[in-house]
């Protein structure tokens, strides 16, 4: 690392909606470790809450800053993926010994900044973005149907919706013994702020509005969250609603 050292602020806050019984999102994050995870469970009943929680503790526990160092790697993006591949691992057996839990599954952000450089694990739609300039911009990709198809070329026919599959996922932890997870590496700026945040804030409020919200009040990150997730719920908020967001100053 070269230059100045940057000054990393973390704020996150998680809530049920108005529409859903239970919160099934889970969040963490350390300072100190420079880490923060987001994970938004699925398959019903509390199974989804189990799933959500396991990933952010183990991930969380796997790279706290007082634990040695892995023998076998001295690469922090290594050591994220390798704590993502863990905790998936951990999910699927769980899911496997547990019948009530048969299925569960979540998906994941998981964000690491050292020095000026960020780097992040992605599966499933809960999303990244960067606020740099006063410009929104999506760094993580969403792993549905919908947009798998629309990569392709194809468009669902048979009397069928687009509005019938954009909740489909096609990657998720735990559904598997392996799972494919995107890295996203990015070279960050003095003002940059990363949201990383759940389809309950996503789905009910626009990029746009994002935008506008993280402009009006990144220099308070407790009180922008607070508009975020205010936001999400005026405007409906059919799901879960997460976000977490990380400033270098």
């Amino acid at each position: 690392m070269t230059g100045e050292r940057l000054k990393l602020r973390i704020a996150g806050k998680t809530d049920t909606g108005l529409l859903r019984e239970h919160n099934e999102d889970f969040i963490g994050f350390d300072e100190d470790a420079a880490l923060a995870i987001l994970a938004d469970g699925l398959g019903g009943r509390a199974s989804g809450e189990v799933a959500s929680c396991m990933a952010v503790t183990s991930i969380l526990t796997e790279l706290r800053p007082d634990r040695p160092p892995d023998a076998e790697t001295d690469d922090q993006f290594d050591e994220l993926l390798r704590a993502i591949n863990a905790a998936n691992l951990r999910i699927f057996h769980a899911a496997g010994a547990n019948k009530c839990h048969n299925g569960m599954s979540t998906t994941l952000i998981a964000t690491r900044i050292e020095g000026r450089r960020m780097f992040a694990g992605c599966v499933g739609d809960s999303r990244l973005y960067l606020l740099r300039n006063r410009q929104l911009e999506q760094l993580s990709h969403d792993h549905t149907l919908i947009n798998d198809l629309l990569a392709k070329g194809a468009m669902p026919n048979n009397g069928f919706s687009l509005t019938d599959i954009d909740h489909i996922l096609t990657r998720a932890l735990g559904i598997h013994d392996t799972v494919e997870i995107d890295r996203l590496e990015h070279e960050l700026q003095g003002g940059d702020l990363l949201l990383m945040c759940s389809d309950g804030l996503w789905s009910m409020v626009a990029d746009w509005e994002i935008k506008d919200i993280l402009n009006y009040n990144s220099e308070d990150l407790d009180r922008c969250i607070v508009k975020l997730v205010d936001s999400a719920n005026r405007n409906g908020g059919k799901d879960n609603i997460s976000a977490i967001l990380m400033r270098l100053d």
